[in-house]
């Protein structure tokens, strides 16, 4: 039993290195996330530049498409224009001539000034992508002082892992049982010293008599009737 008590210590001992491990490894994403927030703020403006610059090109395409349509209903007009027999069909024609070349001219206009704003915007990305490029340059070093110090803690706490699976091996399936159910219920310490006097080491609540002597003589696995912790004699 007196090697039973030695696993439990171990397992302890492992599962805090564990925990400090883990809380060291999770303070590296704030960390990294902090120190890519410029990089990732220009990610996404360039992003959002590049959907808009899309869908203005796109525009311009579908304006030029309408205006070519209705520059070939304008001929179709100007042949009919030709055929006329009275002033009536000429001056419904004229009307309906001069309404499509308006029609042209809004399509040509509009399809110019998004040409000139999607200018604009490919100049905007340009600048961007060097000052990202910029950004990048900026925090490599830092970054990389942060990645290899996190994928060393990584490997530490990977090393744990393995020393805690080996001492847990030691154990019976029940005595792991045990651990695991008074470890769940998020104590500081899974396992206290019985005191001289026959007190719990966690919570100084007194054990009976019957109890301190299974402790001292380590028959069983005895757990603190008060706190619940697994109780250990010194040796």
């Amino acid at each position: 039993m007196r090697e039973v008590y030695k696993a439990l210590l171990e397992l302890q001992e492992l599962d805090e290195q564990i925990d400090r491990a883990e809380v060291a490894l999770a303070e590296f994403s704030p960390r990294l996330e902090t120190l890519e927030a410029p990089v990732a703020g220009y990610e996404r403006e360039i992003a959002s530049v590049r959907e808009r610059l899309a869908d203005m090109r796109s525009e311009v395409k579908r304006l030029e498409k309408a205006a070519d349509q209705k520059r070939e209903r304008l001929r179709n007009y100007e042949e009919r224009l030709n055929r006329v027999r009275n002033v009536r069909e000429e001056t419904a024609a004229r009307t309906e001539l001069d309404l499509i070349r308006h029609a042209v001219d809004a399509d040509d206009q509009e399809a110019l000034e998004l040409g000139e704003q999607a200018t604009r915007a490919e100049l905007r990305l340009d600048e961007l992508e060097k000052q990202l490029s910029s950004a990048r340059e900026a925090i490599a070093p830092q970054k990389e002082e942060l990645l290899a110090a996190r994928a060393t803690s990584e490997a530490k706490l990977g090393g744990f892992r393995k020393s805690r699976d080996k001492s847990a091996r030691k154990l019976t399936p029940d005595q792991q049982r045990l651990y695991d159910r008074t470890r769940a219920g998020k104590r500081k310490r899974v396992l206290a010293q019985l005191t001289h006097d026959g007190a719990c080491g966690q919570c100084y609540n007194v054990l009976p008599i019957q109890q301190q002597s299974e402790v001292r003589q380590a028959r069983a696995l005895v757990r603190c009737e008060a706190c619940g912790v697994i109780l250990y004699a010194a040796e």
